[in-house]
């Protein structure tokens, strides 16, 4: 039914595009994992858990040194939330338990069973998160996007970015709301967002992290991942369970 791997990566590793027949759970014991699948761009701290359906084609690039345990499933076993790909909260008894399975080399077949059972329990009881971004794929949009994310810092009205894409700003306004969603304004934001984990993680403080994505001041920065996630980005700095 599950089937387990332990595996350690260094900063800067990448795992090209592959899919595999069961689903996939991801989940970084510590470190942080970048996905991308389905044109979703997600950022998964330590605290955070991807899950790949049966089929999806996806890369992962290891943002830092990463302890990653993850968990092949067959999909009969869970309803049709995951049927896409989805990000989720990892609760403690989930982390403990995934924990327990990948690295107890002596652990009993009875009692892991046990534990594999409630493992699949706790998964289809958690919450899932935006922690994922769409990306465009337009080439013109793409170029602002990728762009942004080699300096998310990066301020400059969507005027000047329409040089970059090589058209109008009306078009690439236009654009950026049909591929991704989202304005570009809050396309931007939200890419900010989610890259500001990585600094967390590494235990840089709000402060300096905010600056170095692009908000003015850390309150902003607090003040919109509130909004976003529901949490102040203080539970990520701190790595305690939410």
């Amino acid at each position: 039914m599950i089937r387990f791997k332990e595996l350690d990566y260094i900063a800067g590793e990448i795992l090209p595009v592959h899919e595999h027949e069961e689903g996939q759970v991801l989940f970084a014991r510590a470190g942080i994992m970048e996905v991308k699948a389905d044109r979703q761009l997600i950022i998964v701290p330590s605290s955070r858990l991807v899950w790949v359906p049966p089929g999806v084609g996806h890369s992962i690039r290891f943002r830092t040194d990463t302890k990653m345990r993850t968990a092949f499933i067959d999909p009969n076993v869970l309803d049709n939330t995951f049927e896409r790909i989805s990000i989720f909260q990892a609760s403690g008894l989930f982390r403990e338990i995934i924990i327990k399975i990948v690295e107890d080399n002596f652990c009993e077949k009875d009692y892991k069973n046990l534990l594999e059972s409630v493992l699949i329990k706790e998964l289809s009881s958690l919450r899932s998160e935006p922690f994922s971004i769409k990306l465009p794929i337009d080439v013109r949009a793409r170029r602002v996007a990728d762009a942004l994310l080699t300096d998310p810092s990066n301020s400059a009205k969507i005027d000047e970015w329409a040089d970059l894409a090589a058209c109008s700003a009306k078009t690439l306004s236009r654009l950026f709301v049909k591929e991704t969603g989202l304005s570009f304004q809050l396309w931007r934001r939200h890419l900010r967002l989610l890259l500001i984990h990585e600094l967390l993680e590494k235990g840089t403080s709000i402060t300096t992290a905010a600056h170095a994505v692009g908000f003015s001041t850390s309150s902003a920065l607090t003040e919109a991942h509130t909004q976003t996630f529901g949490f102040p980005p203080s539970k990520l700095l701190k790595k305690t369970s939410l």
